[in-house]
């Protein structure tokens, strides 16, 4: 099993060999569009049984055993609006599959030029993207499940256009907590170490620009993510821990944390190093990173609220209802 498992993860890992530091488009595949995995620092590559998890590792598409949409809104910055619909649709033999259509839209800008930056009379512009993904995942062997989406991605401004497809892989794979605290750790003894432990890697943005807005063709957001889900307390308390590279940016490292102590409600804290750098010398950039929100279940029905604080740009907060079908 573990040779088997290191295979895959080799495999998955080697698609990001070529990356180079430099810089790349399609931004908006990089924007956190759903409510729960940006409270929760976008640390979710190990973490299944949500709607989100197909917009971070495909591979956690298994997890979601009852049929599910979700639809989800952001009050981004500088007036962007930003919106997703999601659906996962489990199958026989551990399987499922997943769709996802995520839009940005810019609001009115106005025009300007070198020679007339005031932009009077030129009216104004506005920016859109469209990201529309299809998932499968499914058990590969005893306790090792992966995935793959594909995805087509469209932006436009004024008369530009650009076009892409891109690709994930994602692989999960769930371990006995005491067998590794056991072999690992060399613990002896019967002790609680807890009911789950999750493993998960991923590969996003594996692709091409078909057509660029002029002449150069900008690099996908090719993005490596790895990470684990550790449950102490059955489904209590939730802890992830996640370290992602993207292909034009240096490593960093994402946490959070899920506390489910009170029944229907469910609070969340994280830290996503990717934000952690958007800093302007205010005293609000302690919290740069930070994000927190809460969800609540009742019956088929649930709301998922984040928020995360960008100093000295705005306060983006997602909202999303999700019902069981």
């Amino acid at each position: 099993m573990i040779k088997r498992l290191s295979i895959l993860i080799i495999a998955l890992a080697a698609v990001a060999i070529p990356a180079r530091a430099e810089d790349s488009g399609f931004s908006f595949l990089r924007v956190p569009v759903k409510a729960l995995p940006a409270s929760l620092g976008e640390a979710t590559v190990a973490m299944g049984g949500d709607a989100s998890c197909i917009l971070y590792n495909p591979g956690a598409l298994p997890y979601c055993n009852i049929k599910k949409i979700s639809a989800g809104y952001v009050n981004y910055i500088a007036g962007i609006q930003i919106g997703n619909i999601t659906y996962v649709h489990p199958l026989k033999e551990k399987s499922a599959a997943g769709l996802s259509l995520s839009y940005l839209n810019s609001g009115d800008i106005k025009q300007t030029t070198l020679l007339d930056p005031t932009g009077a009379g030129l009216g104004d512009f506005n920016y859109s993207s469209f990201v529309l993904q299809a998932s499968y995942g499914r058990e590969l062997l005893k306790d090792l499940y992966a995935g793959a989406s594909l995805k087509g991605i469209y932006d436009k401004t004024l008369e530009y256009s650009a076009a892409g497809g891109a690709v994930d892989l994602g692989c999960i794979y769930q371990l006995d907590p005491a067998m590794v605290a056991q072999k690992i750790f060399m613990a002896k003894g019967k002790r609680n170490y807890g009911t789950s432990l999750k493993l998960g890697l991923s590969v996003n943005n594996i692709g091409m620009v078909a057509k660029a807005f002029v002449a150069t063709k900008e690099k996908m957001p090719l993005t490596v993510r790895a990470g684990m889900e550790y449950r102490p307390f059955s489904d209590q308390l939730v802890i992830l821990l996640a370290g992602n590279k993207a292909i034009d940016n240096s490593f960093k490292m994402n946490f959070g944390t899920e506390l489910n102590f009170i029944k229907h409600l469910s609070l969340r804290l994280g830290y996503n190093g990717n934000l952690g750098d958007i800093q302007n010398g205010s005293d609000l950039d302690d919290f740069a990173g930070l994000g927190a929100g809460f969800g609540i279940k009742y019956k088929k029905y649930s709301i998922d609220y984040a928020y995360t604080p960008f100093p000295g740009l705005g306060h983006p907060m997602r909202l999303d209802l999700s019902l069981e079908i």
